[in-house]
């Protein structure tokens, strides 16, 4: 059974117009996207059907791109792409607060290769996270 993603929404949380989503690891193209997004709607249901979405952090207040890149989730990543917000919600996708902040999930239309090569040239070319430490192991 798929743990409805409603359980998890954060409410009241404004997106600045100049945040910036921030997608971790590798591999950021269409089938790495694909894979993220097949794994998110194996997992968890939104308005009860299979969540199609990949996982993102967002420059948010008190949440700096610095804060997120040497984060627990991020340092452990060798490089990262970032996307403005708005880009992301003129191409048609939707962004939901999850979880614990800064944490947004960016939900497709629909699951399939056009929305992920579309999604993936939405990002900025990928750039190395100067906050790398590699993973604890």
């Amino acid at each position: 059974m798929l743990d409805p993603i409603e359980e998890h929404l954060r409410d009241g949380e404004p997106l600045p117009d100049g945040s910036q989503l921030v997608i971790r690891g590798w591999p950021l193209n269409p089938e790495g996207l694909m894979r993220n997004a097949a794994q998110a709607s194996e997992r968890y249901s939104l308005r009860g059907s299979p969540l199609v979405a990949i996982s993102t952090e967002a420059t948010i207040e008190g949440w700096p791109l610095e804060r997120i890149l040497s984060g627990r989730r991020l340092r452990t990543r060798k490089s990262y792409a970032a996307v403005p917000v708005g880009r992301v919600l003129e191409a048609g996708y939707t962004l939901l607060a999850t979880f614990n902040a800064p944490h947004y999930d960016v939900v497709w239309p629909s699951y399939s290769e056009e929305q992920a090569a579309r999604l993936a040239l939405l990002f900025d070319p990928v750039i190395r996270n100067p906050y790398y430490e590699g993973r604890s192991r």
